[in-house]
């Protein structure tokens, strides 16, 4: 019987996450308040040297390593839920921002950029810096989950050699059978998604800098160790699939 194991064990992974979880008002506030702190100390750090928060990496590289967000030193409790903080940094040689986020800003193309997470995506409207985009979401390890998700982005300069990008979801609806379930009321895969990015022109190319904020359910009971490593894998997944996908998409963009 011991080639049954395998299965039982993805069938006890698999059941919890398949059962419905609540978004409550608790989860959310608490999701907004490291959102507050995050984007407070991002802010401050515009103008000083700690612009970048990851030493710059040589190119060739990609790093990502988890991030944190303190509230008065102590760690920030999330009833219900978890949140999931990665930093990933690259250098690009030889481009410019304006081409970087040349790529970033071309939302019809991210399906074909960031495959095979993103499976469709359009931009919905644009007005100046501000952008309203759609993805759809395919993640499979195990469970299958399928996503409708919007966002709405702002584009900023600090000064000619540095830029970012603030990225909050408007919108998360896991799909079932072609419909979409009431939002906040799923498997609780993905409730919240925010993204930073910052960019700096130095040393002959384009050192890139992606932060990702995330918020899932929390998973109870005896199988937590397990179910808690399985979920955390999906956000620093997403993280690399980005950077790379970013790179080779600036890199090949034959229109430079």
């Amino acid at each position: 019987m011991w080639y049954f194991r395998p299965f039982v064990a993805a069938f006890l992974v698999a059941a919890p996450l398949a059962c419905a979880a609540h978004l409550t008002q608790q989860t959310s506030a608490a999701f907004d308040r490291y959102i507050e702190l995050t984007e407070a100390q991002r802010k401050a750090d515009l103008s000083t040297d700690r612009f970048l928060r990851l030493t710059k990496v040589h190119s060739g590289l990609v790093r990502v390593e988890p991030g944190a967000t303190l509230d008065n030193g102590k760690k920030i409790a999330v009833p219900d839920g978890m949140i999931q903080h990665w930093i990933g940094a690259m250098f690009i040689q030889g481009v410019t921002i304006p081409q970087v986020t040349a790529i970033l800003r071309d939302y019809a193309n991210y399906k074909n950029f960031y495959k095979p997470e993103v499976i469709e995506s359009k931009q919905i409207s644009h007005q100046g810096d501000e952008y309203d985009v759609f993805l759809l979401l395919f993640k499979k390890r195990i469970l299958t989950v399928v996503l409708n998700t919007n966002y709405h982005v702002h584009y900023g300069m600090v000064d000619p050699h540095r830029a970012y990008l603030i990225s909050h979801s408007t919108k998360i609806a896991e799909v079932k059978d072609g419909a979409e379930l009431p939002v906040g009321n799923d498997t609780g895969l993905l409730w919240r998604l925010n993204t930073y990015w910052r960019f700096e022109q130095a040393d002959g190319g384009v050192y890139a800098e992606c932060e990702a904020i995330s918020l899932s359910r929390d998973v109870p009971g005896f199988l937590s160790w397990m179910i808690k490593g399985f979920v955390e894998k999906f956000p620093k997944e997403s993280m690399e699939n980005t950077l790379r996908g970013t790179k080779a998409a600036v890199l090949s963009r034959d229109t430079f």
